[in-house]
């Protein structure tokens, strides 16, 4: 896989809208990745490695499940931001 393909994953895709949002909506991720298995996946996935965490609200009808980029998962991003630049510089 190629540095270039990887930056582009759906993984990254979510961190970095996470980093630039801060919480969000399922549905706004949703919108973002459009398959629903490979948002379900990569979201567990980011989930169990703790780079996100989940908050879901039970109290409103439908019930809102929003997501927030952890302190990990912001330095991660913060560091693939930077192999990116050095990419392009390239």
């Amino acid at each position: 896989m190629s540095i270039k393909k990887l930056l582009n994953s759906p993984s990254l895709l979510i961190l970095n809208f996470l980093y630039h949002m801060k919480t969000v909506r399922h549905r706004d991720l949703a919108r973002l990745i459009t398959s629903r298995g490979t948002l379900s996946l990569t979201l567990n996935s980011l989930l169990d490695e703790g780079l996100i965490s989940r908050h879901v609200n039970t109290e409103t009808t439908p019930i809102q499940t929003y997501y927030t980029i952890t302190e990990k998962g912001k330095k991660v991003t913060e560091k693939l931001e930077e192999i990116k630049i050095l990419l392009e510089e390239a």
